[in-house]
């Protein structure tokens, strides 16, 4: 699709060169205009609207549904630093993560955080290989992460089967919060901050004038802005056409599910899986390829993630392979929760990258566009994207951190390698024998 051109009339940013000329707080005060519209009210996107407002200014959050429509609202809220790409995105996580520490002394309100231990199960020697860069060099950055063998791994976490195990990295110092509670707590300093909250509008279009972008067109009418930024996931993609942008995201199908409570067994790590396991229901059209996080609340119910099915998949509809799949993989390695019951599963479309790495930065040939998208967890850099958009729009760079190789228009390259085996058909309503 070609560039969306409209006339100057309809814009008051006409003539304007710069990413923003109007001064914060300054007396242009339509109900339709603004110093930044941000696009996508997840947890980056609420923390960029908190954090702009607190700069002082002028903001519309719009989201074409509810907050935390997205993937944030499916989000298991891992606060992990283990799980960063090694190669560029180790300063920004690092920063972003050791705020979470002062986070809720900060927003003036729970946010249901508390460090937890991450354990990620390793089945070959050829996973174990692939995860020594990243043991010599998280220990060096900061960051608590070692090799724990099949004995010391049934020590962490007594339930675990150590069958068929290689060992296990071990990360002792993660963390976890709860997605809905940081999201309302940015955005309730936010709304004291004077954010325009724009829920249920939908972005039919992106407005673009003589080289810059100058504001959307939605279903509820349109929003002017010297800055625009995109914090739409899974929507990124989709939004980029409509400017003649191929934005290489890609999308998949996260799914998860809750069980009821479990008195029998208590888990204390945040565990995961370097196992993918493909599952082939119904023949190869109709399988899933599953990785394990598997967490448990302070009540005894357990959280286990997630199914993948990549594809433009934005439906929010969950496939009934994602809870056969997801009771394969958990049960294989914590076989007490073949019979207990789910309760619940919901799903939502989330991103990649190919080299692992968000695109964060200002899109080059369009002025006053910026990108904050397909973060590899976006609970970790909320607080970080939030500090980052608003030093590019406040001062045109980012001092923080070094974000060029973040840039939208990179050119990418694989960074990580998926292990696939195949697993049987499982039941349905229970977790499998």
């Amino acid at each position: 699709m070609s560039l969306s051109e409209c006339s100057p009339p309809c814009s008051p940013y006409s003539g304007l060169n710069n990413r923003r000329k109007r001064q914060r707080g300054s007396s242009m005060n339509t109900s339709n205009t603004f110093d930044v519209i941000i696009v996508g009210a997840g947890v980056v996107g609420c923390s960029i609207a908190y954090h702009l407002t607190k700069a002082g200014y002028s903001v519309a959050l719009i989201e074409q549904k509810h907050v935390g429509a997205g993937a944030s609202g499916a989000n298991f809220g891992m606060v992990q630093s283990n799980d960063v790409e090694i190669k560029h995105s180790i300063p920004m996580v690092l920063k972003s993560y050791k705020r979470f520490d002062s986070l809720e002394e900060e927003l003036g309100m729970s946010i249901g955080f508390r460090r937890i231990a991450s354990l990620r199960l390793l089945s070959s020697e050829t996973q174990w290989k692939n995860s020594i860069e990243r043991a010599s060099i998280l220990p060096n950055a900061g960051i608590p992460y070692e090799f724990v063998p099949p004995e010391r791994v049934v020590e962490i976490e007594p339930a675990v089967s150590p069958g068929g195990l290689f060992g296990a990295t071990y990360a002792s110092y993660q963390g976890q919060t709860n997605p809905f509670l940081l999201m309302w707590a940015f955005l309730r300093k936010a709304n004291q901050q004077g954010l325009s909250l724009q829920t249920h509008t939908e972005v039919k279009k992106l407005l673009i004038q003589s080289g810059r972008i100058i504001g959307v067109e939605t279903n509820r009418g349109s929003f002017y802005a010297g800055s625009i930024v995109l914090a739409t996931a899974a929507w990124t993609r989709r939004l980029g056409e409509m400017i003649g942008h191929n934005w290489n995201i890609h999308t998949f199908r996260a799914s998860a599910m809750v069980t009821e409570r479990f008195s029998d067994l208590q888990v204390n790590s945040i565990v995961t899986s370097a196992d993918h396991i493909e599952m082939e229901i119904n023949g190869p059209k109709d399988s899933e390829l599953t990785v394990m996080a598997l967490s448990q609340t302070q009540e005894g119910n357990f959280l286990i993630a997630q199914a993948d099915r990549p594809g433009e998949v934005l439906d929010g509809k969950i496939s009934h392979v994602a809870p056969k799949a997801m009771s394969t993989i958990s049960t294989r390695f914590f076989p007490v929760l073949r019979k207990v019951k789910i309760i619940r599963t919901w799903t939502a479309p989330t991103t990649y990258t190919e080299d692992g790495m968000p695109l964060l930065g200002p899109v080059e040939d369009l002025q006053g566009l910026i990108l904050a998208a397909s973060f590899r967890s976006a609970i970790v850099n909320s607080p970080i994207a939030g500090e980052i958009v608003t030093q590019l729009i406040n001062q045109d760079h980012c001092d923080l951190i070094d974000i060029s190789p973040f840039a939208p228009e990179r050119t990418m390259t694989q960074a990580d390698t998926v292990y696939r085996v195949k697993s049987s058909r499982t039941d349905e309503n229970e977790m499998p024998d």
